[in-house]
């Protein structure tokens, strides 16, 4: 950062710093020694690890926030903290992952997949709002628009657009975060921020796998009654079940008989596309997902409002062709090119 400050001048005018997921709070569960000392009185060993993790990224984070302030930056940084998905509670919690009281994890469209921890900071954060919660919808790549409305610019592209690709599904919250009498002279004003987000989901059959793009879900706000509702819909791949229909504990994995015996994958719950079957939840007033509410009568025209939308989407999803898995590429990285994944073309 400072490197760059004394070589760059417009970068001292307008910082914004993203400090995404790093594999320090990811699995593998690794993290220097004298971090998992400090957790030394957390019996398990996965949550001691996860916990260090966590600890060492918050470090981390505050080196960066500190060499912002020491070289006159802070008034100007935007520093935008999230997860990209939930935490993962699959093989009965080896990976450290806890989204407790939500439902499910990682790999899983219930809200313990896709309902994440974020927060934005830095001097640039208008005061009336700090310190504040914001109930607004955002997804993880709302910060592509978002950034280029900091910056003034078009966060359309034309190449993409002339090969016949979808535009960048991405809007700039700043208003909707921010309000709009404190937004940038360079953001929209409109404040209302996201009214409906598309869940994805693939056709894999296994965590990782190979498989096409899908349209999972919606997350729609009602404007009659301001409620986010959310309605699921299964992969036909997978006879419509939406997996990890499961509530961990507080404590999550502690080496008890529920940690030990919790297979989240083993747990399914089938969301199909009539009302009867269908996992339509209103989220304001039930976020841990423990009732659908499609089968209710005065609920099922708003079933087929979302559905109706589900399937607009499902019309001009983009599942790219993203080759197949070579088993040899590991022993390839291993002997070309020292154990690393590359050379990459930029």
């Amino acid at each position: 950062m400072a490197q760059r400050s004394r070589h760059s001048p417009s970068f001292q005018q307008h910082l914004i710093t993203a400090h995404s997921d790093p594999p320090t709070a990811h699995f593998p569960l690794q993290a220097p020694q004298e971090y998992l000392d400090e957790f030394a009185f957390v019996d398990d060993l996965e949550r001691r690890a996860m916990r260090a993790m966590v600890h060492y990224m918050d470090h981390a984070i505050g080196q960066v926030v500190d060499a912002a302030k020491d070289l006159g930056l802070w008034d100007n940084m935007v520093v935008v903290v999230h997860s990209d998905n939930g935490g993962e509670i699959i093989f009965e919690g080896t990976c450290g992952g806890n989204n407790w009281p939500l439902r499910g994890g990682k790999f899983s469209n219930f809200e313990g997949g896709i309902r994440t921890v974020g927060l934005v900071s830095g001097g640039y954060v208008p005061e009336s709002v700090r310190g504040t919660k914001s109930a607004a919808l955002v997804a993880g790549w709302d910060w592509y628009a978002t950034y280029a409305g900091f910056a003034g610019v078009d966060p359309s592209d034309s190449e993409a657009e002339a090969a016949g690709l979808p535009p960048p599904d991405s809007i700039d919250v700043w208003p909707a975060l921010v309000g709009s009498s404190a937004a940038t002279a360079n953001t929209t004003t409109d404040t209302a921020g996201r009214t409906a987000l598309v869940i994805g989901d693939t056709s894999a059959l296994k965590y990782n796998g190979d498989g096409g793009t899908l349209v999972g879900g919606l997350l729609y706000v009602e404007p009659s009654n301001g409620h986010l509702y959310k309605l699921l819909v299964g992969a036909k791949s997978k006879a419509d079940i939406v997996l990890q229909d499961v509530t961990t504990s507080p404590l999550f994995p502690n080496r008890s008989f529920d940690s030990a015996t919790l297979a989240p994958q083993l747990h399914g719950r089938v969301c199909g596309r009539h009302a009867m079957t269908g996992c339509m939840f209103d989220l304001t007033e039930d976020p841990i997902e423990t009732r659908t509410i499609s089968h209710e009568l005065a609920n099922h025209a708003l079933f087929n409002t979302m559905l109706g939308m589900v399937q607009d989407a499902e019309a001009t999803v983009f599942s790219p062709d993203r080759g197949s898995a070579d088993d040899g590429a590991a022993c390839a990285a291993t002997e070309d090119h020292g154990g690393y994944w590359g050379p990459w073309l930029l």
